[in-house]
């Protein structure tokens, strides 16, 4: 399980990197600062959700996406219990979707984006941040069950501030 001190190492080196940001996620980094110092969460449940996102590009400059009723999203999702780190946490995530082989290059081992927004519906009235982390695969080495939402979309297609920041990391234009 990945710990509040991780955690707060994570936002700590992303805000440093991104100060721009550090307004935004200024409850988050004090939240987390309190359960490192309690040992613990004393909160009762009005804490920030965390989400972990892997963000997967193909050779094609192709999004992974997954296909809702509405619109695609990204994948995201509670880490697991057993990863003890966020990129760890991604990576398993994108494996139990279908992708194989995904890689990092040197330099993307941090977090693309931290993605503030409000918690799913199940989570009450919280915050929820998603730590998305960029990852490249080969679409050949992907395999996605029949009737999966698993979809592949142009980068022009998704987000514009993720697509900004994936850009800004491969150097593919988005339209």
């Amino acid at each position: 399980m990945i710990s509040a001190s991780e955690a707060a190492k994570v936002v700590s080196a992303y805000t440093h990197h991104y100060p721009a940001e550090s307004l935004i996620l200024a409850p988050l980094w004090q939240t987390l600062g309190q359960h490192v110092l309690a040992g613990g969460c004393a909160h009762r449940g009005t804490c920030p959700v965390l989400r972990v996102s892997p963000v997967i590009v193909d050779e094609r400059g192709m999004v992974l996406m997954l296909q809702g009723r509405t619109q695609a999203q990204l994948p995201e999702a509670a880490p697991f219990a057993d990863c003890e780190t966020y990129p760890e946490a991604a990576v398993t995530l994108a494996r139990t979707l279908g992708v194989g082989g995904p890689w990092t290059l040197p330099g993307w081992e941090a977090p693309l984006l931290l993605d503030p927004g409000r918690a799913d519906q199940e989570d009450g009235q919280r915050g929820k941040v998603v730590i998305r982390y960029l990852f490249r695969a080969h679409s050949d080495l992907c395999t996605f069950a029949a009737g999966a939402p698993q979809v592949w979309m142009p980068l022009s297609e998704i987000d514009r501030r993720v697509a900004a920041r994936v850009s800004s990391f491969i150097g593919e234009r988005v339209a």
